[in-house]
């Protein structure tokens, strides 16, 4: 029975993203940081919707973000961007 949970654990966290999600990694460094407010937010190469998908966040998870808006996208932190509609800064933080 352990053997199935841990299984059926690991399986959850491949099926939200895999092992490496960046966005556990957000520190707050860019002063910066903002909640996924959609369902599935795509991340992408570039603020254009036609850009290259880099990854895929979900509701709820947290990113660093910079105050620059370009075309309706918001540059995340490594020059990754995402529609600024669906990202809702956090409290004390500066993204305006």
């Amino acid at each position: 029975m352990l053997v199935v949970g841990v299984l059926l654990a690991f399986i959850a966290i491949i099926d939200r993203g895999g092992l490496n999600d960046q966005s556990a990694a957000a520190d707050g460094s860019t002063g910066c940081q903002l909640e996924v407010a959609a369902d599935q937010l795509n991340v992408r190469a570039a603020p254009d919707q036609d850009s290259a998908l880099l990854q895929t966040l979900v509701r709820g998870d947290r990113v660093d973000g910079t105050r620059i808006v370009t075309n309706g996208f918001r540059e995340l932190e490594g020059n990754q961007w995402a529609a600024d509609q669906f990202l809702t800064p956090l409290p004390d933080t500066n993204c305006a």
